[in-house]
């Protein structure tokens, strides 16, 4: 097995609470069919962001969806988020070959983007491999869709990455359904609301089918298997 290595400069991790320099490194490895080869392939990686609030009490809100999405994308995938970077809490590891930069912005949602523009920046992420993780209104709860690019459409968690990326907007997204505000209910009041017992049950279900297809796009890209996701998805709440 042959391995490189990237080694970006000095962000910080916090021990007995004092923050401390480390230099981290995304490991890009392959193996050869065999030992007398002297070749390696280098994997681009992934800068996979959620969007959310900080602080305890926006945690399990409909507008944290996205961190939720990260949190469980980290213990899937054995990634200790524990660094502060560009205004982010991040964690480095891999999905199989491929090296992964999880992030959750701490901004607060309306100035995402400043840590979305500085991280693919500093990581030489290109446009197609940032994925961002948002809830989003227009879908029902817990109906997820993955697609390569789009709009801000009303977000603006969504609008700030835009604004910070150049006003590009072909970068992948993954959406999570929350449902529409009922009745004359406030917009924001909702999003700022946690879920249901059973609208949470929805939630935990597709972050789970999240994590999954979060996995298939980073080792397959836009392929048949999210073509399939994304219908069923369309689909899984409708009864014969």
């Amino acid at each position: 097995m042959f391995c490189s290595a990237y080694t970006p400069s000095c962000i910080y991790h916090f021990h007995a609470n004092k923050p401390v320099c480390r230099k981290p490194r995304f490991r890009v490895c392959s193996s050869t069919s065999s030992e007398s080869d002297r070749f390696k392939v280098e994997y681009t990686p992934w800068l996979i962001v959620g969007l959310g609030n900080p602080g305890n009490k926006y945690h399990g809100t409909r507008h944290n969806v996205g961190f939720e999405m990260i949190d469980k994308l980290a213990r899937k995938e054995g990634v200790l988020m524990n660094t502060i970077q560009s205004k982010a809490l991040i964690g480095i590891g891999a999905i199989e070959e491929v090296p992964i930069l999880l992030a959750k912005p701490q901004t607060y949602m309306n100035f995402s983007g400043e840590s979305v523009g500085s991280l693919a920046a500093h990581y030489q992420v290109p446009l197609r491999h940032i994925l961002l993780v948002y809830d989003e209104m227009a879908l029902p709860n817990g109906v997820l869709r993955l697609q390569p690019k789009g709009g801000q459409g009303y977000h603006n968690g969504v609008k700030s990455v835009m604004g910070n990326l150049d006003g590009r907007r072909n970068f992948p997204r993954l959406s999570i359904g929350i449902g529409h505000p009922p009745g004359n209910m406030d917009m924001k009041a909702f999003l700022l609301q946690k879920f249901s017992t059973s609208e949470r049950r929805q939630i935990d279900e597709s972050l789970e089918q999240g994590s999954e297809a979060v996995k298939t796009l980073v080792l397959s890209g836009f392929s048949e298997g999210i073509s399939r996701f994304n219908l069923v998805q369309k689909y899984k709440f409708h009864k014969v």
